[in-house]
């Protein structure tokens, strides 16, 4: 740290980039942060590199949906310039949360569809790692096994391998030896089953209560995955649960998705009254029977979700719940596809882009007519309509008419009244089909 007071400013900031990753490589999470306050990681590297480290200091503090969002970010940021490290770092990141979530279903996927661009790239050491990684989430073999002796192997690879070995505390010794603790906790989830026996046995396993206070590591923490572009769907820890509400029950559960979808979110109840029952006198106590029965149909336990008053202000604080959507799916797929996309790597992209615009089963909101869902639904739908009409103008460049024109007729099938879509499928595909 001495050397930093030695020189400019810019000089000196970059140094501190490279110091709060070699913190929080150690495991040291105050430092890191301090560090990361003042570092300039955009002077000689883009800012979606800050954007990983933010993400990682998330996940190795016990917020998944907060480092999701940041990797989701840094892709959306991302340049051609190094695409594939940060399509590893990104990726990484986000299966390792969706696994401390309980979710190895997408995990797995992320890991897959990395797996597909490393071996088209030939990025060695990032196949490798993903590739064994791999293992843990599918009941089949790697797609591209490649497994290193443990012998003459880099340090990265060398400590999956050790943890895949069931050698938990040389894993963890040798990452604090090697500054590789940030590799550490991406590893953890994934690996999570290794880990459980080692906590079944009764041994220390050196983590924080907050990690293994995460759905991975206890089954009695709840994670919703709500559906809502379409007719909602619910999941309660991945598996379906019937559920039978008012349209405004529906709306407020999206409203809570997404302003708590996190342990220790809260949402204002004076934003809620204001939005669900304007000029109502009542406010209070719909809202009551409204949250009692949301509570009944998604069987989520009282204590959960709590109403604190203090000082004239009523808040409704999330006290152990993780929700995810379909539409933080949707973001995460444009994300990655247009990073794909910038890189030059279209097929790689047309695949992220398909698998967007599947997520729509229909009009989300269609029977909300609240503020906030009615606004909500604008965005929505203005987003899906010029993702679509990008996605065809591209399809079409690449000679693809075919695609274009299935994902127009989808997005028409939804917003039937958009005359940007019937132009696009209209004219530019006529004009594309007599050419």
């Amino acid at each position: 740290m001495k050397a930093v007071d030695r020189v400019d400013d810019s000089v000196r900031n970059y140094i501190k980039g490279i110091l709060a990753r070699i913190s929080l490589g150690k495991n040291e999470f105050k430092k890191a942060v301090i560090l990361a306050r003042s570092a300039e990681f955009g002077v000689w590297l883009p800012n979606d590199f800050r954007l990983v480290f933010e993400a990682l200091l998330s996940l190795m503090n016990a917020q998944p949906e907060r480092a999701i969002a940041l990797a989701t970010e840094a892709l959306s940021q991302s340049r051609k310039e190094g695409i594939g490290s940060i399509i590893f770092s990104a990726h990484l990141i986000m299966a390792s949360a969706y696994c401390s979530l309980g979710d190895k279903k997408r995990a797995k996927i992320l890991i897959e569809r990395s797996l597909h661009f490393f071996n088209k790239n030939n990025l060695i050491r990032e196949k490798t790692i993903f590739s064994i990684l791999h293992t843990f989430v599918a009941k089949v073999n790697s797609i591209c096994s490649m497994t290193p002796p443990e012998k003459h192997t880099l340090p990265t690879i060398k400590l999956v391998l050790l943890i895949k070995n069931r050698k938990y505390l040389q894993a963890i010794s040798y990452a604090k030896k090697k500054y590789l603790m940030h590799y550490f906790y991406n590893y953890i989830f994934i690996t999570a089953e290794k880990i459980k026996e080692f906590v079944e046995k009764g041994k220390k396993t050196g983590l924080p209560k907050t990690i293994l206070r995460l759905p991975v590591f206890n089954k009695e923490i709840p994670v919703y995955h709500i559906k809502f572009l379409g007719n909602v769907i619910v999941y309660k820890n991945q598996k379906y649960l019937k559920t039978k509400l008012r349209p405004k029950d529906y709306a407020f559960l999206i409203y809570l998705c997404q302003k708590a979808m996190e342990p220790k979110r809260s949402i204002d109840l004076n934003e809620v009254y204001r939005n669900f029952w304007p000029n109502s006198e009542k406010a209070s106590r719909n809202f009551s029977h409204l949250l009692l029965r949301v509570k009944k149909a998604l069987k989520i336990p009282s204590h959960l979700l709590t109403v604190s008053r203090s000082y004239g202000e009523s808040s409704l604080i999330n006290e152990g719940i993780y929700f995810t959507t379909d539409y933080q799916e949707f973001e995460q797929s444009l994300a990655r596809a247009k990073a794909l996309q910038r890189a030059g790597e279209w097929k790689f992209a047309k695949k992220e882009f398909l698998q967007a615009f599947k997520l729509f089963r229909g009009e989300p909101f269609k029977k909300n007519f609240d503020e906030w869902s009615v606004n909500m639904r604008f965005k929505i739908l203005t987003e899906l309509e010029t993702e679509a009409i990008n996605f065809a103008q591209a399809c079409l460049e690449h000679g693809n008419k075919r695609d274009a024109k299935r994902v127009l007729e989808k997005v028409l099938k939804i917003i039937p009244d958009s005359e940007e879509l019937q132009k696009m499928r209209g004219e530019k595909l006529v004009l594309y089909y007599k050419s």
